[in-house]
């Protein structure tokens, strides 16, 4: 099995969300192929999934939905 470069845990394949900002804006990516390590939580993701991405952002093809995302600044949090 694969270890996580940054603890040396063991990496599982998983599908995950995962968070992308383009141009301001941020961009939520379903079922995203990505190495996850058991022990620290480290999403790794492959290079040609890497480049999926980046076509698809840059695309800038209408999403399959819209979502509202909350915003916390902790400067301004007391």
């Amino acid at each position: 099995m694969k270890k996580c470069p940054f603890c040396a845990g063991e990496l599982e394949d998983r599908a995950v969300t995962y968070p992308q900002k383009y141009k301001d804006t941020l961009i939520i990516l379903e079922n995203v192929p990505a190495e996850v390590c058991r022990q620290c939580g480290q999403v790794l993701l492959r290079p040609d999934v890497q480049e999926r991405i980046q076509e698809i952002v840059w695309s800038e093809t209408p999403p399959k939905r819209m979502a509202s995302v909350p915003v916390y600044d902790l400067a301004q949090v007391g």
